[in-house]
């Protein structure tokens, strides 16, 4: 069966519109509350490796070796996350508005952005201008600073988690902390770094991570900017 909800699927205060994107750890949707008219954007906690969802579309473990635990805790991890995000408020960070529990797993709810990522402004539009990138990395630099204040790293900084409004605004989005911690427990870290982005410690699950690996990451993108010929 379609490993996603159906659209119109009513989930407490919201239904689901559609699908806006998936990846091995969860699904995330765009939601209309159904009260105030206002979209969202809803994730999923779904670890497909080591989860399925039934006929009742509630998602559970593959109850394999050990991955009911691994379930258990990752959906945990999910949550704390998510209590973690729900404290961040700065303009160029996603701002998670709630969080709670269905279906045998958990579902985060975000502000939803008008706009583009920037890894699909740099593969259709191929170039920013100077002043761009520049006001562009100047806002993310200061998110950065922020959540590191509140001791949280994002942990997965790429084109793809730059997400660019309407308006211009760059957004970090999809924080990798859940994510990592879950794979790191059940299976090589290794499938879960991003080549060319992610720093050396990541590739081990003994890696000494910190604010210094997404500042590299945030240097491989802004590297990855001046390699599609930025504007002078």
């Amino acid at each position: 069966m379609n490993p996603a909800l159906p659209e119109g699927s009513i989930l407490g205060a919201y239904t689901l519109m559609k699908v806006l994107g998936s990846g091995s750890f969860g699904i995330t949707y765009l939601g209309k509350h159904n009260t105030l008219n206002s979209y969202v954007a809803i994730k999923e906690y779904f670890p497909r490796e080591i989860a399925h969802r039934d006929s009742t579309f509630n998602i559970s473990s593959n109850n394999l070796g050990d991955t009911a635990e691994s379930f258990s805790w990752g959906l945990a991890k999910f949550l704390e996350e998510a209590k973690i995000l729900a404290q961040l408020v700065h303009p160029n960070v996603v701002k998670v508005r709630d969080y709670f529990e269905r279906n045998g797993t958990a579902y985060l709810v975000m502000d939803y952005y008008d706009g583009q990522s920037l890894d699909e402004i740099l593969r259709h539009r191929k170039e920013l201008t100077l002043e761009e990138g520049l006001r562009l990395f100047s806002q993310l630099l200061d998110a950065l600073e922020y959540i590191h204040s509140k001791n949280v790293l994002h942990r997965d900084i790429k084109p793809s988690n730059i997400y660019i409004t309407s308006q211009g605004i760059p957004v970090l989005i999809d924080f990798g902390a859940a994510r990592t911690d879950l794979f790191s427990l059940s299976r090589s870290v290794t499938s879960l770094a991003t080549a060319g982005y992610s720093p050396f410690e990541q590739y081990s699950t003994r890696g000494n991570q910190g604010p210094w690996s997404d500042f590299y990451s945030l240097g491989a993108t802004i590297y990855r900017l001046i390699m599609t010929r930025v504007k002078c």
